[in-house]
C-alpha cells in the first residue's frame, strides 16, 4: 500500500513538471498585447515592415481554433525579432510531402526567387476554407490564382522554359474557362483538376497526372465513356492497354486552348479561294480599287491556317451567290476576347472607337492572312522586329506624330540609340527590352494614366521584370515609392534618372556627365554645394572620374545617413572613401563633403573666412590697381626723360654706367617666383571658376584636370624651394653682416613697416602727380 502511494505521489509530481511548460506557454492574448497595434513595425533589410495582425480576420480563418505558437513554434514572451518561417508540414504532412516532391517544391528547395510557398496560394492569417467564395482556393478563383504566375509576360513565364504559352488567356477562352466564368459551372475543370493540388509535376515525368500515360485517366475524372465517344475517331480501348500507341487526349485537344468545333462547316475554304486566288480580283469602294487577292502559300504559313475562312469572316451570307459581299472588317475579339478587351481599353483602342483614321487595329500589327506566331522570326510581331513595327507610327513623320500631347514624338529613333536598342540591333540580344516589355502588348495607356505600366508609380515594377536585382536595391532605398503612404509625394523612379527612351550605358561619358544634374533636379541645395567642393569643381572641368553622387551614396540602394547600412554612414564611410583614396582613415572622412561658405548658419567659420579673404583680396588688388594706374603714366614719362638724358650724355662724350641691384641668385629667385606664382594663380583660378567655359578650355589645353593638377603641384614645389632658399640666404646674410635678429626684422633697411615707409609713400604720391 505504501509503495502504491509513493508511486502515485511521484507520478503526480512528474505530471506537474511535464505540464508546466504548457501552462506557461505563450497564449494568443499574449501575442495580441503587441501585434494588435496597427502601428507595430519592424525593420527588415533596411525597410520598415508592419507586423500588425488583424485578429478579426484571424478569427474567420480555418486556424481560428489554434494558438499562435502552433504555427510560430519559436514564439515566446521574449522571442527574437524575426521568427523562423512557419512549417506548414508539421500539421499538413501529406500535402507538404506532395508539394516538396513537385516542381514547385523543388524550385523552392533550389532557392528560386519565383518559387511559390504555401502562403503564396493559401495566404497567412486570412486562410479560409476552399468552399468559401472569398477564398483564394475557391473553385472559381483557382485560374486567377495560378494565373498570377502563369500568365503571359509574368516573371515566371519569362524566366522558366515553360512549353505552354498564354496559359491563362487560352484557358479563359476554352470550353472549360467559358463554362466556369461565363456559365458559372462549378464542375468545369480548373488548373488543379488536371495538375493536382500539390504534387505538380512536368508532363515529361511518368508520375505526372498530365503525362502521356496518365492523361487519359485524368480526363476521365470528368469525361466518362471517352472510349465510346471517340468510336468513330480512334480506338479508345488502346488508351488503357497501350498508352502512347495512339494520340493522347492533349494531342487532339491542345491543353488550355479553344477546342470547340462546329459540327457542320457552312462554306469550304476552297469555295472562297475559287475567286480570291485570282491575281486580278479586286473591290471598288468609294471610287478606289483595292485588291482582295489571297496568296495560298501565305495563308498556308499563317498561324490561322487550320481555321476556316468563315470563322474570321463570320458575317458572310451563305444564301447569296457571292457570300462575301456582306463581309466587313474582321472582329478578332470573337476568338481573342481577353486581348481585345485590353486593346479596347488602351489608348489605341480608344482612338479606334473615336474613328481616328490613324488608330492602329489588330491587322496593322499582326497582318491579315499572313498573321504568324510571335515566335516565328518572319512574323511582324517577332521580338526582334517589334521596335521597327512600333516605329512605323512612332517616328518623326509617323502617324503617331499627329497626336497632340504625345510625350515621345520620335520614340523609334531615340530607342535605337539607347542601350536597349543597341543591344537588340547591334548585338542581337533578344532579352533586350523592346516596346511591349515596358508598354505591354495590347494595354498601351498614356503615362499619366494610373493603370499604365509606365505610370510613375508603376515604373519600378515594370523595370523589375528584367532588372530584378536592381529593383530589390531600389525597394530598400529611401527613394522607394512603396515607403511613402502620401500619394502626393513624388519620389524618383527609374525613368527620372535613366529617362524613358534615352537610356545609355552607365560608363559612357554622356551618362556620367548627366548623373549629377539628374540628382540635382531634386536635391538642388546639395547639388549646388557639391559644385563648390574639389570633387564638384574637378567634375565640372571634365574629370569624369571625380566622385559623384552615386559614388558616395550608391546608385540604387541609397539609404539615409543615419542608417547603419548606408554607404555614408559612420560604419561604412571609410570604406566608401577608400574606393578612390586607398589610404583614407577615420580622420580623413571628417572632411565635410557638402560644406559651403554660403551657409552662415551651418558653417560660420567658412562663411566669415570667405568674406574676410574676399574683402582682403578686393582691397589689396583695388589699392595696387590704383597704384598701377597712377604709376603707369609717370613711368612712361620717366622713360622718355631718361632717353633724353642718355642722348645728352652721349653727345657730351659721357659713357653709360649701370647699378647692379640684384645678385644672380636673387634674379633667379625672382624668375622662379614669377613662374610659380603665375602657374599657381592660373591653375587655382581654374578651380575657382570651374563652371565657366574658358576654364574648361584652358584645362583641356593642359591635358585635363590631371595635367593641371601636376602643374599646380610642380609650381608648389618651386614655391617651397625658393622659400627655403630665401630663408637660407637670410641666415647667411645675418652671419656675414653679423647682424642681430632685431636689426634684421626692424632695422631701417628691413621690410618691417616703420615711419620711413610713410614718408616714402607720401613722396611716391607726390611723384605720381608731378609734385616731387
Amino acid at each position: 500500500m505504501n509503495a502504491l502511494r509513493r508511486f502515485l505521489g511521484k507520478s503526480l509530481v512528474l505530471g506537474m513538471i511535464l505540464a508546466a511548460p504548457a501552462l506557461l506557454a505563450q497564449t494568443n492574448e499574449d501575442c495580441l498585447d503587441c501585434h494588435d497595434d496597427p502601428e507595430l513595425t519592424t525593420e527588415r533589410q533596411g525597410r520598415e515592415v508592419s507586423v500588425y495582425v488583424n485578429f478579426n480576420i484571424l478569427k474567420k480563418s480555418v486556424h481560428s481554433e489554434h494558438e499562435c505558437i502552433d504555427c510560430h513554434e519559436d514564439a515566446s514572451d521574449d522571442h527574437p525579432e524575426r521568427l523562423a518561417a512557419v512549417n506548414c508540414g508539421s500539421c499538413h504532412d501529406d500535402a507538404m510531402a506532395q508539394f516538396e516532391a513537385g516542381i514547385h517544391g523543388q524550385a523552392l528547395k533550389r532557392g528560386d526567387i519565383y518559387a511559390p510557398t504555401c502562403k503564396e496560394c493559401h495566404g497567412t492569417h486570412n486562410i479560409i476554407p476552399p468552399s468559401d467564395p472569398a477564398s483564394r482556393t475557391f473553385k472559381m478563383n483557382i485560374p486567377v490564382l495560378c494565373g498570377k504566375c502563369h500568365r503571359e509576360g509574368a516573371p515566371v513565364a519569362r524566366t522558366y522554359n515553360i512549353s505552354e504559352h498564354n496559359i491563362l488567356e487560352n484557358y479563359t477562352q476554352s470550353i472549360h474557362g467559358e463554362g466556369l466564368f461565363k456559365k458559372g459551372l462549378m464542375v468545369s475543370a480548373t488548373c488543379n483538376d488536371c495538375h493536382s493540388n500539390h504534387l505538380i509535376l512536368p508532363h515529361t515525368n511518368p508520375k505526372s497526372s498530365i503525362s502521356m500515360n496518365n492523361i487519359a485517366n485524368t480526363c476521365m475524372v470528368c469525361h466518362a465513356r471517352i472510349e465510346e465517344v471517340h468510336t468513330k475517331v480512334i480506338r479508345g480501348e488502346l488508351w488503357e492497354k497501350e498508352p502512347g500507341a495512339i494520340p493522347a487526349c492533349t494531342d487532339c485537344h491542345p491543353p488550355h486552348k479553344v477546342n470547340r468545333q462546329n459540327i457542320v462547316a457552312q462554306i469550304a475554304d476552297r469555295a472562297c479561294l475559287r475567286c480570291h486566288s485570282k491575281l486580278d480580283i479586286h473591290r471598288v469602294e468609294n471610287g478606289d480599287t483595292a485588291s482582295v487577292y489571297i496568296d495560298k502559300k501565305t495563308l498556308g504559313n499563317s498561324v490561322h491556317r487550320d481555321i476556316p475562312c468563315v470563322k474570321c469572316h463570320s458575317d458572310v451570307s451563305t444564301h447569296l451567290s457571292r457570300p462575301c459581299s456582306t463581309a466587313g472588317r474582321v472582329d478578332c475579339s470573337n476568338c481573342h476576347s481577353e486581348v481585345a478587351n485590353l486593346y479596347f481599353d488602351s489608348g489605341h483602342g480608344q482612338a479606334y472607337f473615336e474613328k481616328n483614321p490613324n488608330a492602329p487595329y489588330c491587322t496593322d500589327c499582326h497582318g491579315t492572312h499572313d498573321a504568324k506566331s510571335h515566335f516565328d522570326e518572319t512574323s511582324l510581331t517577332y521580338r526582334a522586329t517589334i521596335p521597327q513595327l512600333c516605329g512605323e507610327c512612332h517616328k518623326a513623320d509617323g502617324k503617331a506624330a499627329t497626336v497632340e500631347g504625345l510625350k515621345e514624338v520620335n520614340a523609334f529613333f531615340d530607342y535605337t540609340q539607347t542601350v536597349h536598342g543597341k543591344g537588340l540591333t547591334e548585338k542581337g540580344l533578344l532579352p533586350s527590352a523592346v516596346c511591349t516589355d515596358c508598354h505591354t502588348t495590347h494595354h498601351n495607356l498614356p503615362a499619366a494614366d494610373e493603370r499604365s505600366s509606365v505610370y510613375w508609380k508603376n515604373i519600378p515594377s515594370t523595370c523589375a521584370s528584367c532588372h530584378r536585382g536592381i529593383f530589390k536595391e531600389y525597394e530598400a532605398s529611401v527613394h522607394a515609392i512603396s515607403n511613402v503612404n502620401d500619394t502626393k509625394e513624388k519620389l524618383p523612379t527609374c525613368a527620372d534618372c535613366h529617362s524613358a527612351h534615352g537610356i545609355f550605358e552607365t560608363h559612357q561619358d554622356r551618362f556620367m556627365s548627366e548623373v549629377t544634374l539628374q540628382c540635382g533636379s531634386c536635391h538642388q541645395d546639395l547639388s549646388e554645394t557639391y559644385t563648390q567642393t574639389i570633387h564638384g569643381k574637378a567634375y565640372q572641368l571634365g574629370y569624369l572620374e571625380s566622385a559623384k553622387c552615386s559614388d558616395c551614396h550608391g546608385a540604387h540602394r541609397i539609404l539615409g545617413v543615419n542608417n547603419p547600412n548606408s554607404m555614408v554612414g559612420a560604419r561604412n564611410i571609410v570604406a566608401t572613401c577608400q574606393k578612390c583614396h586607398e589610404d583614407a582613415n577615420a580622420r580623413f572622412t571628417g572632411y565635410l563633403t557638402h560644406a559651403t561658405h554660403h551657409d552662415r548658419d551651418k558653417f560660420p567659420i567658412l562663411y566669415y573666412t570667405y568674406w574676410f579673404m574676399t574683402t582682403l583680396l578686393i582691397s589689396v588688388f583695388g589699392f595696387f590697381g590704383v597704384h598701377t594706374l597712377l604709376w603707369l603714366p609717370r613711368s612712361i614719362q620717366g622713360i622718355r626723360e631718361r632717353k633724353q638724358r642718355e642722348a645728352k650724355a652721349h653727345a657730351s662724350g659721357m659713357s653709360k654706367y649701370y647699378i647692379q641691384r640684384f645678385t644672380t641668385s636673387q634674379r633667379l629667385t625672382h624668375i622662379f617666383v614669377i613662374i610659380s606664382f603665375l602657374a599657381l594663380a592660373l591653375t587655382g583660378m581654374l578651380l575657382k571658376f570651374s563652371g565657366l567655359s574658358w576654364a574648361r578650355f584652358i584645362v583641356d589645353l593642359m591635358g585635363g584636370v590631371s595635367g593641371a593638377g601636376l602643374i599646380h603641384r610642380f609650381a608648389a614645389i618651386i614655391t617651397f624651394g625658393y622659400f627655403a632658399f630665401h630663408l637660407f640666404s637670410l641666415i647667411k646674410k645675418k652671419r656675414d653682416r653679423r647682424m642681430s635678429i632685431k636689426d634684421m626684422l626692424s632695422g631701417p633697411n628691413s621690410l618691417m613697416f616703420n615711419l620711413q615707409d610713410l614718408k616714402d609713400f607720401g613722396a611716391t604720391l607726390k611723384w605720381f602727380f608731378g609734385l616731387g
